[in-house]
């Protein structure tokens, strides 16, 4: 069922809009996901399927108005945030490879802007409505979990996450790094930006 704009209003951000990941969507997100990591680190379409399928609720695409290459007038993917959840306390191949529904921790597994679209502030709007999302549709979740190079920690930080340490968590050639941010935190950020904006 095709789902209107104008239904995820309150995520709404200047031309830019989120919005849930359809099946459609994930031949697109497998090419910016191929585009953005090595070969060693990228998802596979068939990855990025299963987690469209079963996990669904924690699949969030950001769409710029107006700015598609190809059709003039068009929208855009632009980036896209993607998770699991797990029951685990910690991340490992294992819980990051299933999708236990009962689980209140949430894996994030890609926060991922398009190439032509970055250091334009996209990634941070784009996580930031993906947490706002998470707290408001699925108050079970209780954390948030993810890995992340050491040259990125400083954004995350910058995005409410807090270090835990190096993971044990082998993908790729580099090291990685967990970081954790707590949903109620997300919350008062959330509440804490509404109130400004009401105040204005």
């Amino acid at each position: 069922m095709a789902e209107s704009r104008s239904a995820y209003s309150s995520l709404e951000t200047s031309a830019m809009f989120f919005r849930p990941c359809t099946p459609e969507d994930i031949p697109v997100v497998a090419e910016i996901e191929s585009n953005s990591y090595p070969p060693d680190e990228a998802a596979s379409p068939e990855n990025l399927a299963y987690r469209q399928t079963h996990a669904g609720a924690f699949f969030l695409v950001g769409i710029q108005v107006g700015t598609s290459p190809t059709e003039p007038g068009g929208d855009e993917m632009v980036s896209y945030v993607c998770g699991t959840l797990t029951a685990a306390d910690v991340l490992t191949h294992h819980s990051m490879s299933t999708h236990e529904p009962d689980g209140t921790t949430l894996c994030i597994h890609s926060v991922v802007t398009e190439g032509g679209h970055r250091r334009t502030q996209i990634g941070t709007r784009t996580l930031r409505a993906y947490m706002q999302w998470v707290v408001s549709n699925t108050p079970e979740v209780e954390r948030v979990l993810l890995l992340c190079k050491k040259e990125l920690i400083g954004f995350y930080e910058g995005a409410g996450f807090r270090m835990v340490g190096p993971s044990l968590v082998e993908h790729g050639a580099d090291q990685w790094y967990e970081m954790a941010q707590k949903t109620a935190f997300a919350a008062a950020v959330g509440a804490a930006c509404q109130e400004d904006e009401t105040d204005r």
